[in-house]
């Protein structure tokens, strides 16, 4: 990947940063980010995947931003410094783990092709570290162009970005197992069953030895 088309990708999303600042544009569609699966359990010492999902809203966008937190006392990123790319995007300009804050950073984009639809940005790999609910949160802040998610309209230097879906992942401590309490009254009511038969038949057996005597 040459300089000139990493600046004149970073042009394009920076360019939308520098107009919202001058004269902000409201989002005429409604794209979004998530994270699939937005739920689920874990045992401590699990490791699983979590996908940074990008829905256009049906529009062309020449690049995104995802930054998220992370709770860094319950989960840790499994590949280092940085996470997977997804491929809606041909450019990968910043992938970043800050394990220290708990940050995830990740700008995509592609030179003269848009992409429209929904798909995978980037996959997260987390080891579960400690017992507790996990939240995965995206950093969204619609008035603001700096430090925050946002997706690059391709016809106008537009931020698309309306909606944002985090997770959260509860996560249990290993070894901890559910127990399925007994069913009371079984046991009892068997034993009373067999002891009433037993009674049957000896008080058969007493009254015949009666008549026969």
């Amino acid at each position: 990947l040459s300089m000139r088309k990493i600046f004149l990708i970073i042009g394009s999303i920076g360019l939308v940063s520098l107009v919202w600042l001058i004269n902000p544009i409201k989002a005429q569609a409604a794209a979004s980010f998530s994270l699939s699966p937005a739920t689920a359990s874990k045992v401590v010492g699990n490791i699983f995947t979590v996908d940074i999902i990008l829905n256009t809203g049906g529009d062309a966008v020449s690049g995104a931003t995802a930054i998220l937190t992370y709770d860094t006392t319950k989960l840790q990123v499994t590949t280092g410094s940085s996470v997977t790319p997804g491929t809606i995007f041909t450019n990968l300009l910043t992938n970043t783990v800050n394990a220290s804050t708990g940050t995830i950073r990740v700008d995509s984009g592609s030179l003269g092709t848009a992409y429209t639809g929904i798909g995978t940005m980037a996959t997260i790999s987390f080891k579960a570290l400690a017992a507790g609910s996990a939240a995965v949160t995206f950093t969204f802040n619609p008035s603001s162009t700096t430090n925050t998610s946002l997706v690059a309209s391709a016809a106008s230097p537009t931020n698309l970005l309306t909606t944002v879906n985090s997770g959260t992942y509860t996560i249990t401590a290993a070894g901890t197992t559910t127990t399925t309490p007994p069913v009371t009254g079984v046991v009892e009511n068997t034993l009373m069953a067999i002891g009433a038969g037993v009674m049957f038949i000896l008080t058969g057996f007493i009254l015949s030895r009666f008549r026969l005597g």
